[in-house]
């Protein structure tokens, strides 16, 4: 069984902020202040089957 593991950060950012005008190293600091992190199990390729 695979388990793939995705991380939610939840981050302050101001009203005009826009990922794609942000830096790599901006959004790692961003990840580091982050007031909560969630973690989400995906399972995939449970008995020839592929799903989420």
């Amino acid at each position: 069984m695979n388990i793939e593991i995705v991380t939610e950060y939840i981050v302050k950012a101001h009203d005009d902020f826009t990922f794609e005008n942000t830096s790599r190293n901006d959004l790692l600091s961003m990840c580091k202040k982050a007031q909560k992190t969630i973690e989400h199990y995906f399972v995939a390729g449970l008995n020839d089957y592929d799903f989420i």
